[in-house]
C-alpha cells in the first residue's frame, strides 16, 4: 500500500494553515510540518523530505523565494512538488518562481480554494505516491 500524501505548508497565516491541514487531512494527505520562517522550512525539509511543499512568498522571516532557491540545491526535492500560494501573483513573481522551481502557483486572494482543491485531489488520486503525483500535475504553473 501507498504511503499518504505528505505535505508541508510554508506559511505564516495561522489561519491558513489551520484549512490547509484539515482539508489535506480529510482527503487524505498528512501535513508533517510548518514554518512561518525560511530558515526553519529549510531545515526542516531537509529532514522530512515531504512529496508536496506548498510555499508562501511573503513569511514572518525570510521569503518562500529563499525556499524555493534552496530546494534547488537538494536532489530529493527534483521529486517534490513546489506549489506557492501567494498575495504576490504579478507576472514578474510567477516568473520567478518558475525559474527558481514552483511547478504551480497560485494567486492567494483568488485562489485558495482551487490551490487546497489541487493538492485534496493529489491526495485522493495518488494514495500519497510521490511520484504518481508529478505524474499527474502536467500542466504548468499558472499564468
Amino acid at each position: 500500500m501507498a504511503s499518504r500524501l505528505e505535505v508541508y505548508l510554508v506559511e505564516d497565516s495561522p489561519i491558513l494553515r489551520r484549512l490547509f491541514t484539515a482539508t489535506l487531512t480529510e482527503a487524505g494527505a498528512k501535513v508533517v510540518g510548518w514554518s512561518a520562517d525560511a530558515r526553519k522550512a529549510i531545515a526542516d525539509l531537509s529532514m522530512l523530505r515531504p512529496h508536496v511543499v506548498v510555499v508562501d512568498i511573503s513569511l514572518a522571516s525570510g521569503s518562500g523565494l529563499d525556499v524555493l532557491r534552496a530546494l534547488q540545491y537538494f536532489d530529493w526535492a527534483s521529486e517534490t512538488l513546489k506549489v506557492v500560494l501567494t498575495n504576490h501573483a504579478s507576472p514578474e513573481y510567477r516568473e520567478l518562481g518558475r525559474q527558481l522551481g514552483a511547478d504551480r502557483y497560485f494567486d492567494k486572494s483568488l485562489e485558495t480554494s482551487e490551490a487546497m482543491r489541487f493538492i485534496a485531489s493529489l491526495a485522493e488520486s495518488n494514495g500519497g505516491s510521490a511520484r504518481r503525483a508529478r505524474e499527474t500535475e502536467a500542466a504548468p504553473a499558472h499564468s
